[in-house]
């Protein structure tokens, strides 16, 4: 037999082979759960199961597998993230990319879709899956409705308040012991919008939510479900302020609990865990065939008899150093001073030293330590973190402290605007002011009281310069904002959102130039603070001594 026809055999083979590997489909697992529950609440993060008292979170904990580093996706709005949850993908692949995302008004398709524009879901995984499944969908906010395929829910009920959501889940899930059920709270996001994240009263909402995740699990444990039955406890975002949509870890992150059926008890989960792990975790655990559409993974080391193949795991990072007068919802660290101001700084865990800058660079080991307050004179900018073992061990807490001289006047001027339906920065050149004054910085920090919904305000100052060179100005603002440096377009913050930081550069010579920001706030309290950078100035808030009438 020559070589040549030897080569052709194998060549044979191997088509042979191909052949039937092409119709290879990935096994579906054996089942670990006979029902699967979802319950999530909008708004939730970890700092809340941290200081509300929460007995049932705490259970659920203690006897399940639990992380509170689980990630949400950009941005850290409600309906992408509820979009992900349950479709194992991202806002690139789904499509939903904003809360203004309707069925009949997108910009973005989905990769691929199963009914009216949307990506197929773990109903519909389900639905196909499982014969005869039982399928559920109950929900405190009415958005949430508008993301799943209807046709392949059996109970789909808008509840309209968090009571009623939990009430109708209890008999449903007493009536009908479905295969998967999901369970939408949205009185948290509420508090954090109202009162904002961090304060009594949004831990208050959460100690509801954990009484309303109280009665659920009545309805499991009493109808005999719980040996058979994993419950998935998360959120779709976190919050900081009074608001969501930005990119900090405060927004980011989000708690993770599975409980139940083959989950281990008391298990620290330590890989990595993301928003669209969800939707594969829940088919993991119904055998359901794995979806090659999904990027999203089980989270298998939750599991008894799986271990955590994991190279990389989450980061442990201890609480930043808390700086003195410290953050109060969106206002950050700092103050503005006349003479001289007291810095202090403080850590806030059992251990690690606090290493700081003053001259706005991120510290190292080299970084000073801090031993006690100490005092600024003129524009500082107060970098800290905690360091372990020579290790930065924390994320960067920052403050900004500005001066402003005893006999300076306030240099800014605004406008308000009491207006309708605000969703990007108006025209306020073509009608009367209903407000006006003068304030030290352009902040809505000073003029707090006189701002509420559908509120566009219009600051004038002149922005003195003393060194030619490029300037990058910063707006972080919620919802839209414009910044204009002699009547030049610099930073496009606009738009209906939460907070979020916007920037552009711009070459100035030495002298007075015109500076006007124009602001919007759509709902709720709203923020916006600017800040600027040069070549000899690290990142600040734009301080009252640069700012001239």
């Amino acid at each position: 037999m020559t070589t040549k026809t030897i080569y052709c055999i194998y060549l044979i083979t191997l088509g042979i082979l191909s052949l039937g590997s092409c119709g290879h489909k990935s096994k579906p697992e054996k089942p670990k759960a006979k029902h699967v529950i979802v319950v999530g609440f909008d708004g939730l993060s970890p700092d809340g199961i941290k200081h509300a008292d929460t007995p049932y979170l705490d259970s659920l904990i203690s006897e399940g597998a639990y992380t509170p580093h689980a990630r949400s996706v950009l941005p850290s709005s409600s309906s992408p993230n509820w979009a992900t949850m349950i479709m194992g993908v991202g806002p690139e692949v789904h499509g939903i990319t904003s809360n203004d995302w309707e069925r009949d008004n997108f910009v973005l398709p989905p990769v691929t879709q199963d009914e009216d524009f949307l990506f197929p879901t773990i109903f519909t995984m389900v639905d196909r899956q499982i014969e005869n499944a039982e399928t559920g969908a109950i929900y405190h906010w009415e958005g949430f409705g508008r993301l799943f395929e209807k046709k392949t829910v059996d109970y789909d009920v808008h509840a309209g308040d968090e009571n009623r959501t939990a009430e109708l889940a209890n008999v449903y899930i007493r009536e009908n012991k479905p295969d998967f059920t999901f369970i939408h709270f949205d009185h948290i996001d509420h508090a954090g919008h109202h009162f904002g994240h961090g304060t009594p009263e949004y831990y208050e909402a959460v100690e509801k939510g954990d009484s309303l995740l109280g009665v659920i699990m009545r309805a499991i444990k009493e109808t005999g479900m719980d040996e058979e039955t994993l419950l998935i406890v998360s959120a779709d975002h976190g919050g900081t302020g009074k608001g969501h949509g930005g990119e900090t870890l405060a927004e980011m992150e989000i708690p993770f609990i599975l409980w139940g059926a083959s989950v281990k008890k008391g298990y620290t989960i330590t890989s990595p865990v993301y928003q669209y792990d969800n939707a594969p975790t829940v088919a993991y655990a119904l055998g359901l065939e794995p979806v090659q559409a999904w990027i999203g993974r089980p989270v298998r080391s939750a599991f008894t008899g799986e271990g955590d193949a994991a190279v990389f795991k989450v980061t442990e990072r201890l609480s930043p150093p808390v700086i003195f007068p410290e953050a109060v919802l969106n206002k950050r660290p700092g103050k503005i001073f006349s003479d001289s101001a007291l810095v202090k700084l403080e850590n806030p865990n059992t251990g690690g030293q606090i290493l700081f800058t003053t001259d706005g660079t991120m510290p190292d080991a080299n970084a000073l330590p801090y031993k006690g307050p100490f005092t600024v004179y003129e524009n500082t900018v107060v970098k800290s973190a905690v360091f372990r073992e020579g290790k930065i061990s924390s994320t960067v807490s920052e403050a900004y402290f500005r001066r402003k001289p005893e006999s300076e006047k306030p240099a800014v001027h605004y406008e308000l605007f009491y207006m309708d339906d605000l969703k990007k920065v108006p025209d306020m050149t073509i009608r009367q002011p209903d407000a006006k004054g003068e304030c030290f910085e352009i902040t809505s920090d000073e003029i707090r009281d006189e701002i509420k919904a559908n509120t566009a305000v219009r600051f004038t100052t002149r922005l003195h310069v003393e060194k030619p060179g490029e300037y990058t100005f910063y707006t972080r603002s919620d919802d839209g904002s414009i910044l204009r440096i002699n009547k030049d377009k610099v930073v496009d913050n606009d738009g209906d959102h939460g907070v979020q930081e916007a920037s552009g550069s711009v070459t100035l010579e030495p002298g007075d130039h015109l500076l006007e920001v124009l602001w919007f706030n759509g709902g709720g309290s709203g923020w916006l603070d600017v800040y600027f950078k040069t070549g000899d100035k690290p990142k600040q808030i734009l301080p009252p001594d640069l700012l001239k009438k």
